[in-house]
């Protein structure tokens, strides 16, 4: 890497947001910088109170905390509201990550994201910005025109709203994946940032457990053409998503006008561990980094 990459790698690990269970939040202040944004996933059929007092523990330890609101989870407006509200008043969020959640598990009138971001009611709370999905692999739930037909409304949101609107991705194993994605997306018309959401420090086997569960077929096919790709992962005691971010510095660098501004990383219980990782990667050099 040369000096140029290295710097814009040291700054997407420094902005680096993880993402933590309401049961992990009161553990991730200790293992973060003060600032760091926290993601809380909104667990199926969880009671919304635990997602308030997670958001409320991240605040306390000084770091920032971006809860999921999954629209299929809530039951309407009433719910919605009153969870903005002590998101709020509680715990002084100003910013989520709005998704549709499992479509199996639709619980009243939300059946998007949209419907969510269309309400009024995070304006009306205070939330000035909102992560939105993206999904460089596809999704398994939703075809392709009717995900393009909806950047586009969350594109035309954005512009019309006072609600500061980014992409975070779902992850892949490879950094090919997220740069195809954010081109195909930018040439469509997208001009929302896009946060690349990658694996964090874990085993292969988790790993893989967790991508077949999302969809990320076509990453295990990229590393099935890499030489030695799979026979690395399958030999490897502790997975590290390095080599993914590193390209990704590259590349951003290479093309000043992508729109991938910084990294999201989702530990699978390993927190401590991509904590580390993060903190190598905060105080890279660029001999220093491919190591």
């Amino acid at each position: 890497m040369n000096g140029a990459a290295a710097a814009r790698l040291r700054e997407l690990a420094a902005g680096a947001s993880v993402e933590v269970t309401p049961r992990g939040a009161a553990d991730a202040p200790a293992l973060l910088p003060a600032g760091t944004h926290v993601y809380i996933t909104a667990l199926p059929g969880a009671e919304p109170e635990g997602l308030v007092s997670a958001a409320a523990a991240i605040r306390s330890g000084g770091c920032v905390p971006i809860p999921h609101i999954s629209a299929r989870s809530i039951a309407g407006e009433r719910q919605l509201d009153e969870l903005l509200g002590a998101l709020a008043s509680e715990a002084g969020v100003d910013d989520v990550l709005v998704i549709g959640g499992s479509v199996k598990e639709r619980a009243g009138a939300y059946a998007s994201s949209m419907d969510v971001l269309g309400s009024g009611l995070l304006e009306r709370h205070g939330i000035r910005r909102a992560g939105v999905a993206g999904h460089p692999e596809r999704s398994p739930d939703i075809p392709r025109d009717a995900e393009d037909r909806a950047l586009a409304w969350k594109n035309a949101f954005a512009l019309d709203h006072g609600i500061e609107l980014r992409i975070v991705t779902q992850f892949a194993l490879a950094s090919d994946p997220y740069l195809a994605y954010e081109r195909r997306i930018r040439d469509a018309g997208n001009r929302l940032p896009v946060i690349a959401g990658l694996p964090g420090v874990t085993s292969p086997a988790t790993l893989v457990k967790y991508g077949m569960a999302c969809g990320i077929g076509p990453s295990l096919e990229i590393l099935r053409k890499k030489s030695g790709g799979l026979l690395k992962l399958a030999t490897t005691r502790q997975w590290k998503p390095t080599e993914i971010a590193e390209e990704i510095a590259i590349a951003t660098v290479a093309d000043p006008a992508s729109l991938i501004s910084g990294m999201h990383l989702f530990p699978f219980g390993g927190l401590e561990r991509t904590a580390e990782w993060l903190a190598e990667m905060r105080g890279a050099g660029a001999e220093a980094v491919t190591a």
